[in-house]
This record gives C-alpha cells, structure tokens and sequence, in this order.
C-alpha cells in the first residue's frame, strides 16, 4: 500500500511532501494507508461515508470537495480508470507549484494508468514495492481534459464515473423495481440507493407518504438528488448498517452491495438485511434482490417471521421478508 511505497521512497519524495506542506490526499480509504503522512498537514477527500467516519475519529481532517490551493497532492489510485483520470486532473487544479503523487497496486490499474501518464506529463522516477507503484509529477502541466463529465442515461437520469453501475441500471435493480412499483405504501426507505434508480419506482406508488434514501457514496447521493425530485424525499448520506430511521418503516427496499471498498464481502448485505430489521415497523416488509449465488436465505429467516421468493432468474433472485423479529435498535 501507499504507506510501504512512501516509506521506501521518502528520500525521493520528502521535497514534495515535507512536514512543513500542506498536503492533499484522493481517496484514502482507511488510516494504515497513510500512516507514513499523519505527522503532516494533511486534508483527505474522501465521500465513502464509512471511510470518513473512520478518518475522523483518528483525527484526520475530511472534506467531500475540495477548496483551495495545496503545496503538495496525493492520488491513491481507485479502480475505476476514468475515475482515476478525474482524481489526477483535480489533483493538478489544487495543486499551484507542486507535485502530484500517484500510487497504486497492479492490480488497480496502476501500470495503465503510468502509461497514460507519460503521454501527458514528465513523469519522475517510478517506485515499484509491495504489488504496487508510485511516481510523481509537476503539477504544471494542464490535465483539465482529464476531468470527467457527468454521464447522461435514459429516462432523464444522469450519473458520475466511480459510481456503482455508472453506465446503466443494474440488471438486479432493474428486476427488483417490477415488484417495486404499484406494491408500495407509507413510509419507505431505499437502502443503498446509489444514483435512484430504484429510488424514483418506489416514488412512483401514490400511497408512498415518505422515501429515505440512504447512501454511502456522496457522489452517488448527489446524482440521486438531481435524479430524484419529491416533496417526499430525504437524503440521507450515512452507512445503512448503523443507519437508525427517524420513525420505523412500513417498508424497505433494497439492492445491497457485497463489496467493500472494492473486495468481495458477503457479510455486508447480511448487514443491509438486520438493519432493515431494526428499522421497520413490526407489521413491515423487506423487498430485496440478491446475486443467486449469495447465501441470505438463512439470515433472511433468523431475522423475519415470514421469507418468500418473489421472482428470479439463473443471475438473480427477489425476496420479500415480512414481520422482523424482535431486534433491539
């Protein structure tokens, strides 16, 4: 990670990133990636709601958006290379005279990414140590057509690069939202809404009195807001398992994620089901769609009363779960 390559490379580096810079970081994730830097004046961009809780309770200061100029920018590489190019040209924006850092592991692209590089900056000396690389470059070179635009979709929705399912709607949510519409009432939460594609189904039943939508991504929040215009709407920007609705819920609906900052985590749509538990109603309902390999069945059973099998196809699987077992919230 970032923190064994800056280590190894602190010689090579410390004109750029000495204690005295301020110091932006892209994308760290979680705190041992930038161990080596946390003596130093540092502000991370970061819009993973986890991740920023994380960051902050070690003191780190967070922001969404980033303001101002800096001596100095790191960009830890995210897997989504149209994503990386729009981290690196707004890296080079805040950056006046100074350098641009970018690491990442091979297997995030970080070779293609170089490679790219090298086409349009005078790239320094590459580090190579722990399955990854970093290398650094001036910050005076213009990368502004690195910036990505938002991405327009059909039926008027529109999204951003490094969201979940930027470039069309999830086949999984797609089938969830045919026992989403018509099907709903009274107050509803979209657990993991990303850019409200199931968002606007479940906003589509006239007896829907109020929608939460609970997202982890800030970004992908911000396309849900533009996607998603109701007076019965509210965002909420927050990591569902610990999420506590404001009143319980007559309904949630969910297509839960079983990644994790970009590894495989099953354990994370176990999660999505006993919160949703905690949030409804005792007469309430969890409509969900799953990946058909998942094994949800048996939390689905330890945590309702009644677990049917709405729909499915050989990729994917609907269920509906009703009166949550007593669980404390």
């Amino acid at each position: 990670m970032f923190s064994d390559r800056f280590n190894y490379a602190r010689a090579e580096l410390a004109q750029f990133a000495g204690p005295n810079n301020k110091i932006v970081v892209f994308n760290a994730q979680a705190v041992d990636q930038i161990s080596e830097i946390l003596d130093m004046d540092i502000t991370v961009v970061q819009g993973f709601a986890p991740s920023v809780n994380m960051l902050k309770a070690a003191g780190i200061n967070v922001v969404q958006d980033v303001s101002g100029k800096f001596d100095c920018a790191i960009v830890l590489l995210p897997k989504s290379k149209p994503q990386a190019r729009d981290l690196i040209a707004q890296a080079v924006a805040c950056v006046e005279n100074g350098a641009i850092i970018v690491d990442g592991q091979k297997n995030d692209g970080i070779d293609s990414v170089l490679k790219e590089l090298k086409k349009n900056v005078d790239l320094g000396v590459v580090i190579s140590k722990a399955h990854g690389k970093c290398a650094s470059f001036s910050s005076a070179h213009d990368l502004a057509h690195w910036r990505a635009k938002p991405i327009e979709l059909s039926d008027g929705f529109q999204t951003y690069v490094g969201v979940f399912s930027a470039d069309e709607a999830d086949p999984a949510s797609v089938l969830l939202a045919q026992h989403v519409k018509g099907h709903l009432k009274g107050r509803v939460a979209d657990f993991g809404a990303g850019w409200g594609y199931l968002t606007r189904a479940i906003l589509a039943n006239e007896n829907v009195t109020d929608v939460y939508a609970v997202e982890a991504d800030y970004t992908s929040v911000q396309a849900c807001q533009m996607n998603c215009v109701d007076d019965r709407l509210k965002f909420y920007w927050d990591d569902v398992t610990t999420w506590k609705s404001p009143k319980l819920l007559d309904f949630v609906v969910m297509n839960p994620p079983f990644h994790t900052l970009g590894a495989a985590d099953p354990k994370l749509g176990v999660a999505f089901i006993k919160a949703a538990a905690r949030n409804l109603a005792p007469s309430g309902q969890l409509i969900m769609v799953a990946n058909r390999h998942l094994p949800y069945e048996t939390t689905l059973q330890d945590t309702f009363q009644t677990v049917n099998e709405l729909d499915g196809t050989n990729k994917f699987k609907v269920f509906m779960a009703a009166r949550p077992r007593k669980i404390r919230r």
